[in-house]
Parts: structure tokens; sequence; C-alpha cells
């Protein structure tokens, strides 16, 4: 595949990713299930990272932006939960395959799973890279979805995408400040890209599938949009 089929193809990708988010997020069931997504993504640290994180960098300037970077998450996640509770409903068991941090942990090696290098710091921040630039991605198309029908979700999705950014610039200076040299980091975040890539396809097939099979999202009228087989 050329550049430009890449592009044409990416491009494809994400277009038929906004026109689903529209579906689903027009019928309350399924804006109930984004929320409820969206607060296992933002209490996804379940190795307890950035407390490791915390331990090993030795540099008291970036334990501090370790540590706001944690509680960023943790307040986001709290503003998430604010919406459903305004929304008068409560949270819903997500199953693991449509949980994209526990699909991209799932693929790590043993020794991935303790930081205690500084070559694990610049994994981990790597893996956390890519993931922020994700939310930064998907929560803007996420508000526009949630815009018709919910505007002040759609709010908190483009003020929590803010911090987002915010944290793409914490991830690379501490990435780069413990990597060997520029290349060891751009090919630590290239890994990273690779990894969470294919953990964000499955959990979007999963998805797809899920609100399929709930009457959420006709996924065949979806896909005859888009010129596109269906399964």
């Amino acid at each position: 595949m050329n550049d430009r089929e890449d592009r044409d193809t990416t491009a494809t990708v994400d277009s038929i990713g906004r026109a689903f988010m529209r579906r689903l997020l027009a019928v309350p069931e399924g804006r109930r299930f984004m929320l409820s997504i969206t607060v296992d993504a933002e209490e996804g640290d379940e190795s307890g990272v950035f407390d490791q994180l915390a331990e090993c960098v030795d540099d008291p300037v970036l334990r501090r932006v370790v540590m706001t970077h944690r509680d960023d998450e943790v307040r986001h996640a709290s503003l998430f939960r604010g919406c459903l509770d305004r929304n008068g409903w409560e949270k819903v068991e997500v199953p693991d395959e449509m949980r994209v941090i526990r699909e991209v942990a799932d693929g790590a090696e043993p020794q991935e799973r303790t930081i205690t290098t500084p070559e694990d710091i610049v994994t981990a921040y790597a893996l956390l890279l890519v993931i922020e630039e994700r939310g930064v991605q998907r929560f803007g198309q996420i508000a526009d979805a949630f815009r018709p029908h919910d505007p002040e979700t759609a709010d908190t999705y483009l003020q929590v995408a803010r911090d987002e950014r915010g944290h793409v610039r914490y991830c690379t200076r501490i990435g780069r400040h413990y990597a060997a040299d520029e290349a060891a980091w751009d090919a630590a975040v290239a890994r990273a890209r690779a990894r969470e890539g294919d953990a964000f396809g499955r959990v979007g097939v999963a998805t797809l599938s899920y609100a399929h099979d709930r009457g959420w999202v006709d996924t065949g009228a979806l896909l005859a949009e888009f010129s596109l087989p269906s399964a």
C-alpha cells in the first residue's frame, strides 16, 4: 500500500468511526455505554503505573508532573461519572474486550509490568503518549456526537481533551528526558503506536458488534453508507 492509499484508508476508517459514533450516541443506551467506557479508560491504571513512575522518576520537578498527570486522570473520571449521575444513570459493566487500556496492557511483556529502570520509564511514557494522543483525537469526535443530545457532556469531553493535550507534552518531556537519545525515544513511540493501534482496532470491532447485537446501531446500514459489504 502506497502513502496515498494509506491516507485514503485512514480517512475512510475515521469517517466510519464518526458515523458509528453519531448513531451510537443517538440512543440513550449508547450514550450511557460510551460514558461507562470513558470512565473505565480514565480509571484504567490497574497496574499502578503512575505510582510506579513516581517512585522511579528521580527528578523532583518531573515527579510532580507525574503526580499531576495521575491526579488529572482521577479528576476526569469523576467528571464523566458526574455526567452519568446528571442523566440519572448508573455506570454499566464494560466487557474486557472493549476496555482499550486493558487491551493495551494485555499486550505487555512480563518485564514491562514493573517500572524500575530509565528504559522502563521510556516504554511506559511512550505508551501513555499514544494513549493520550488517541484521547485527544477521539474525545473531539465523541463531543461532536454528544452535542445534539447532551451539550453539557459534549463540553466535558472537550474540557478533558484540552487536558489530554497537556498530557501529551508531559509524556514527551519525561520520555525524552530518560531516553538514551532521540532515536531511542522515537523507536519506543513507534513500538507503542503499533501496539496501541492493534488494541484500538480490536476494541473498535468488538464495540461495533456489541452495539449491533443490542439494536443500538444498524451496522449493515452503516457499512452501506460507505459502499462496504456487511459481514
